[in-house]
């Protein structure tokens, strides 16, 4: 049960906003929270949804074509890195 609590929404790389707005979807199945905030580690930009993180580690324009990718690594270290699409 979520009703009439302050929730964190936490996403790795913030981009359309469309996962984010479908986890606000699922959460509002299990009650309405009295707020939600959103933490992104990178927000790339380019938003489908009026979306935005209110706390972000990093902002990063990422060219047309390429896709920004968080890995973690055998010790755990996380590092980004851009494929093509």
């Amino acid at each position: 049960d979520v009703a009439d609590r302050r929730l964190l929404l936490v996403d790795d790389v913030l981009y359309t906003g469309r996962t984010v707005r479908a986890a606000m979807n699922e959460l509002f199945d299990y009650g309405r929270p009295e707020s939600i905030a959103l933490v992104a580690l990178v927000d790339r930009g380019e938003r489908q949804l009026p979306i935005c993180a209110q706390y972000c580690g990093a902002t990063l324009a990422v060219p047309k074509g390429k896709m920004l990718r968080l890995d973690r690594n055998d010790s755990g270290r996380l590092s980004l890195r851009l494929d093509d699409d």
